[in-house]
């Protein structure tokens, strides 16, 4: 093969790469907005429920989203700076 058509090959192999970490980095980013407006309804939920239970069973759920939205904010960060 030529040189130019090697590099041709090279460049297309990139750019679907690229594409491919532009395509879960939108995604990701959907996720991460509908994990925040979950914990902040279940943070209103929390506020009025008055009866223990639920509320421990609330703040666990608020406990594991924040958890998720920890882990997909630092691969965010990881497919933005590449």
């Amino acid at each position: 093969m030529k040189t130019r058509k090697l590099l041709h090959r090279l460049s297309e192999f990139l750019d679907a790469d690229a594409r491919r970490n532009h395509v879960k980095h939108k995604h990701l980013r959907s996720l991460l907005k509908e994990l925040k407006k979950r914990q902040r309804h279940l943070e209103e939920k929390l506020e009025e429920t008055r009866d223990e239970e639920k509320r421990q069973r609330i703040q666990r759920e608020i406990d594991v989203i924040a958890e998720q939205r920890r882990k997909g904010l630092r691969l965010y960060r990881e497919l933005r700076g590449k």
